[in-house]
């Protein structure tokens, strides 16, 4: 007769790892309080000794391997569980998910920019500028450098003294090539020949200029620093509601220089040659806490897999002690590996190969390990739980004419939840094929929480979110826990009381 394997994988997503956190927490506390009532001395079991294979991507494989890691002081089970990696997170969040990356840039300038699309209905005039820039941060730069010199040309006192070899310093020459002769025909036409002013005003407002008009700095200027820097960890504050078209047009410009100016600087402040972050104190935490331990040491023998990409050789990578050869490496490399988002935190080396984020192929690693799982046990049954992170659904329908400025922010998470979509849709059929019972938990978000978000706010939602999911009947986490018990009253050839 067939035994029956329980397998659990997490998925990736950031602080959203804080859901199947306290599903794995709750999952315990069920089990352990319907074992209890054959014996109240029983000692309470933790997930490596609940179920038999542990898999995880990125903050998934935080999450699987601190469940693995033995007991430093009784070698066979584990030290970690549910409860204590719910407080982990909670205490190490801007450490292992610090609060801003170099996404956030790119979305909160994507997000400005469709706002006033939205708003003001441009889709000729986003069409002609898509056509003179390749970027927003070239769009900011080009409007800059022709504000900039309408002003100096407008200022006698300027115009006397003003050195051409001066402004070539901080002028590129690729960027003023971009300026086509049309849009600076269109700018210097309509705002010397218009004789309303309010209507001049209007005009001449091109696409970037109403993009800035909304953007308000929030950033307090430092005692001790006087320059123009802008502190990158601060967002951009977009306010639609007002648009003052009756300042003169010398106020309008030089609030335009400003906030123009303030975007600048605000994309400047990111190292685009660099990893955004250092990782050493996750680094240290890693080291703490999964200490010399290797795959090939886990608690209760349960098995591992993990997702990685290898850069050095663009190869899916998967770190498991199902099979030998990949067994042999620290837990804590296995864990850094996972996490290396690219932008976010450099590449891991590990036996001279680089890898990153293994979310950067697959976010959810239900379908794949299941099928290592199977390899390595096919003689068994399998009941499998696959924890997501929460996904929030939208209606694209609003982007059915839209550009490229719109659709990229949505077309990333489109891309992404498909993918998550396409393992959950894989698995659902080899559960299916095999007769095996699968379990797939995935809250639904009611509003889109940032995976870089450890604000005290968002951190409230995620527990919110969480204990409501837990409630919900759909997930079927009593049938679940039944089976998980029943499991292991078999193995212990414990009857139920």
């Amino acid at each position: 007769m067939s035994d029956t394997k329980f397998l659990l994988s997490i998925d990736g997503g950031g602080i959203r790892g804080l859901i199947p956190a306290k599903f794995v927490a709750e999952i315990e506390k069920r089990v352990n309080d319907e074992l209890k009532k054959d014996n109240p001395n029983n000692t309470d079991l933790k997930c490596a000794e609940i179920f038999d294979v542990i898999a995880g991507t990125s903050t998934g494989s935080i999450l699987a391997l601190a469940f693995a890691k033995p007991d430093p002081n009784n070698n066979n089970r584990p030290q970690f569980d549910g409860p204590f990696m719910v407080d982990f997170f909670k205490k190490h969040k801007d450490e292992v998910f610090p609060s801003f990356t170099p996404f956030t840039i790119v979305s909160e300038i994507l997000h400005m920019a469709s706002e006033v699309l939205n708003k003001f209905r441009l889709s000729s005039m986003a069409s002609s500028v898509a056509e003179e820039v390749t970027s927003v941060v070239d769009l900011v730069r080009k409007e800059t450098l022709k504000i900039e010199t309408k002003l100096t040309n407008n200022d006698p006192a300027t115009n006397e003294t003003n050195d051409p070899a001066t402004n070539e310093t901080n002028v590129t020459a690729t960027t003023e090539t971009n300026v086509t002769a049309t849009s600076e025909t269109n700018v210097t036409a309509t705002t010397e020949t218009a004789n309303n002013d309010t209507a001049k005003k209007v005009q001449r407002k091109s696409f970037i200029e109403k993009i800035v008009s909304f953007v308000s700095p929030t950033k307090e200027k430092s005692d001790s620093n006087d320059d123009n820097t802008v502190d990158a960890s601060k967002s951009l504050s977009i306010d639609t509601s007002n648009v003052d078209v009756t300042k003169s047009k010398a106020e309008n410009d030089q609030s335009l220089t400003e906030q123009l100016q303030y975007l600048d600087d605000y994309v400047k402040s990111f190292d685009l040659l660099n990893p955004r972050y250092d990782p050493t104190r996750f680094e240290e935490l890693l080291d703490e806490h999964f200490q010399e331990n290797k795959l090939k040491d886990t608690a209760n023998n349960v098995g591992v897999f993990i997702t990685a990409f290898n850069i050095s050789t663009c190869e899916r990578t998967f770190f498991t002690n199902l099979i030998t050869k990949n067994d042999d490496v620290f837990m804590k490399d296995v864990v850094r590996a996972s996490t290396s988002a690219p932008t976010y935190f450099p590449a891991k080396e590990i036996s001279s190969k680089y890898f990153v984020d293994g979310g950067v192929f697959m976010n959810n690693p239900t379908a794949r390990a299941y099928l290592e799982a199977r390899r390595t046990y096919p003689n068994s049954k399998f009941v499998v739980v696959s924890l997501g992170t929460g996904n929030y659904p939208i209606s694209l329908e609003d982007h059915k004419d839209s550009g490229v400025i719109q659709w990229v922010s949505p077309l990333i998470n489109l891309l992404m939840n498909n993918e998550l979509g396409n393992h959950d849709d894989s698995m659902k059929i080899l559960a299916d094929l095999d007769d095996a019972k699968y379990y797939r938990i995935q809250p639904i978000l009611k509003e889109d929480i940032n995976l870089a978000d450890t604000d005290d706010e968002s951190i409230q939602k995620l527990f919110t979110l969480g204990d409501e999911a837990i409630q919900d009947p759909s997930f079927k986490l009593d049938e679940l826990v039944n089976l998980l018990v029943d499991n292991i009253r078999k193995k212990n050839n414990t009857p139920a009381a």
